[in-house]
């Protein structure tokens, strides 16, 4: 059963920001014309009714991972080639962002990618139960002001869903630099009650593993960030 839509009203605005930022050179505004209709889900499989298994997409992958809000995709296309077993499935609503990642990818084999240039919310609603192995929510937007922190990603009614469409023990991990930010998540992924925090020591969250990639935003420091945060939950069985 798919979990309850982010907003009932579909006139109700679901993406804020501006989708488009500096214009596009030629490069970029090249692969948006010609890669993004063939990788872009289409309309028809986006129901937000629990009824899309990744297996449609990618039959012959071992694993499906999502990356949501992806920025340039310089995380989720370095996921691509250090796991080319792997499916992935990425949602960036900006249209900046989403040229930089395909001209990352333009190279590189297409059939374990499929993205999605609008709110990332249709994606996870229309996905079938237990069928994600994980989600990166990687520095998401903060939404500073209390008025705003509802339009916040990680909240208790998307919380619901990704629990709906990870597998048992499948990952959610989430970075931040915005330690008020990183409060809220913990505190809404522990009251979810659907979640295990895989923390045991202070270093756990302090420190990234060994293995992770580096986002842009995360090795500039960006807006004076001294620290980022790494929280690593899991899905309970």
């Amino acid at each position: 059963m798919a979990c309850k839509r982010s907003l009932d009203n579909p006139l109700k605005k679901r993406v804020f920001g501006r989708k488009l930022g500096r214009p596009l050179n030629k490069s970029r505004a090249d692969v948006i014309n010609s890669l993004l209709p063939a990788l872009s889900l289409s309309a028809d499989l986006l129901k937000e009714d629990g009824s899309l298994a990744p297996s449609s997409l990618f039959p012959q992958h071992k694993e499906c991972w999502m990356e949501i809000g992806f920025g340039s995709g310089e995380h989720l296309s370095a996921l691509m080639r250090r796991h080319p077993e792997n499916a992935y499935l990425g949602a960036e609503p900006f249209i900046n962002g989403m040229a930089a990642f395909l001209k990352d990818i333009k190279d590189d084999p297409h059939e374990r990618i499929r993205v999605l240039m609008d709110d990332a919310m249709m994606l996870g609603n229309s996905l079938s139960d237990d069928s994600l192995d994980g989600i990166y929510i990687l520095n998401p937007d903060p939404w500073h002001k209390k008025r705003h922190h509802k339009r916040r990603i990680v909240n208790r009614d998307n919380l619901e869903c990704f629990a709906r469409i990870l597998k048992p023990g499948g990952q959610l991990i989430m970075s931040t630099d915005v330690p008020y930010l990183a409060d809220w998540m913990i505190t809404e992924a522990t009251i979810h009650g659907g979640f295990e925090w895989a923390a045991k020591s202070r270093e756990d969250w302090s420190t990234p593993p060994k293995d992770w990639i580096p986002t842009v935003y995360e090795t500039k420091g960006a807006k004076g960030a001294d620290k980022m945060v790494y929280l690593f939950f899991e899905k309970k069985a």
